[in-house]
């Protein structure tokens, strides 16, 4: 199936289409910025339940998986009714597509533009969190202390040389939960039920502070030359792991620190360099993301760095847009946390005041999706508040 917009320019010899896989609402921002600026968009989704399926800035293409091996099926189907010259831009949302296509890039470099594709070998390994402790060794990042536990036996045993509080992580992409903190070996194994069916994981001392410590750079590369940077800080998460208040932050040091962390590997394409700010002032590596842009991109958009828009005319060999960081907006993910936007009022009202807000799905020329995502919200309101007086209930039984 097919969803075909007016709105959306064809491909052409000077403007070859951007296919973006996956329209989660980082997928729509993406979507959004490359409309905005006159490149014809195809996007794939597997979900029709998704509020960016709606939007009329991509012709949208529904198929069985955007995640796994069906995601090259696809690809190759769709890369047989585009022109062979001059090949689509592929542009991915998830690190389980990265991995996907990073595993047959073989099979899609014949058809498609993508920023990354000769270093798939040294990029893939850092998808894998047990894999970012050496890569800090390399590089002389701080990492914080860590085990993987292979399974759930005797975590006492296993943790004996960490100190508490202690945060698990599953060791590959998109598992079953993002992050767990546990001030006790008991605790770490009371949560098994949400830990047993993502191991390995890797567990380590977590870094004091709250979201508020947590800085990223972002980094568009060409061979290891950076073409564009972008640097910010989280305001909120909800849950821990999941960014959903963020600003601009130009910060000289993490971008020095974002920049040492990929010397060297020769990646071309978005990476990025998240770590946390110890009471003392140190700054503790969190994650690398590379072969795609952030789920937050769509702030580097809102504040002068169009990233997805970088990527596309690097790989198309077109000449690249202006890339002044500034701050005009703050990032919401109102999707994953609806009182974020009070939050922000009570907490900070001066960024409210001195820049506004970028929500995830609002847009004045394409409302459909954020239409469907506040019907779907203020229908899910009675259930809300049924649950919660129930779990009052409970505290005060």
């Amino acid at each position: 199936m097919v969803q075909h917009s007016a709105n959306v320019m064809t491909p052409s010899l000077d403007r070859p289409a951007a296919i973006v896989v996956g329209l989660c609402g980082h997928g729509l921002g993406i979507v959004r910025a490359l409309h905005r600026n006159g490149v014809p968009v195809i996007a794939l989704e597997a979900d029709t339940r998704l509020p960016g399926v709606r939007t009329r800035c991509a012709k949208v293409r529904i198929v069985p998986d955007i995640n796994r091996e069906g995601l090259i099926d696809s690809l190759i189907a769709l890369a047989a009714e585009l022109p062979a010259s001059p090949k689509p831009v592929l542009l991915l949302t998830s690190d389980r597509m990265v991995e996907t296509v990073g595993r047959h890039v073989g099979r899609i470099l014949p058809h498609y533009k993508l920023a990354w594709g000769d270093a798939a070998e040294r990029l893939l390994p850092l998808l894998g969190k047990d894999s970012i402790e050496r890569r800090c060794r390399e590089t002389g990042h701080n990492y914080p202390r860590t085990v993987v536990l292979e399974d759930l036996e005797r975590i006492d045993e296993h943790l004996a040389g960490l100190r508490f509080p202690v945060i698990a992580k599953p060791t590959r992409p998109v598992s079953a939960f993002k992050t767990v903190v546990a001030d006790s070996a008991e605790a770490l194994a009371a949560a098994r039920g949400r830990i047993s069916g993502s191991l390995p994981v890797i567990v380590q001392e977590f870094i004091p502070g709250g979201d508020e410590a947590i800085r990223f750079g972002a980094l568009y590369l060409d061979h290891g030359k950076p073409l564009a940077r972008f640097e910010g800080r989280k305001l909120r998460s909800r849950p821990m792991g999941h960014t959903t208040l963020a600003v601009s932050a130009v910060d000289d040091d993490i971008h020095r620190l974002a920049l040492r962390f990929f010397d060297g590997l020769e990646f071309s394409g978005p990476v990025s360099l998240e770590l946390k700010q110890a009471p003392d002032g140190t700054q503790w590596v969190i994650e690398p993301t590379v072969g795609r842009t952030d789920f937050w991109a769509d702030l580097c958009v809102a504040n002068g760095v169009n990233l997805p828009l970088i990527e596309y005319c690097h790989q198309a060999g077109l000449p690249l847009p202006t890339a002044i960081q500034q701050d005009r907006r703050v990032w919401m993910n109102g999707e994953r946390d609806p009182g974020a936007l009070l939050w922000l009022a009570a907490r900070q009202p001066g960024f409210l005041l001195a820049r506004g807000v970028r929500g995830l799905f609002a847009s004045l020329s394409d409302p459909q999706p954020f239409l469907l995502a506040l019907g779907r919200f203020l229908g899910a309101l009675p259930l809300r508040a049924a649950r919660k007086a129930g779990r009052l209930a409970l505290r005060r039984g």
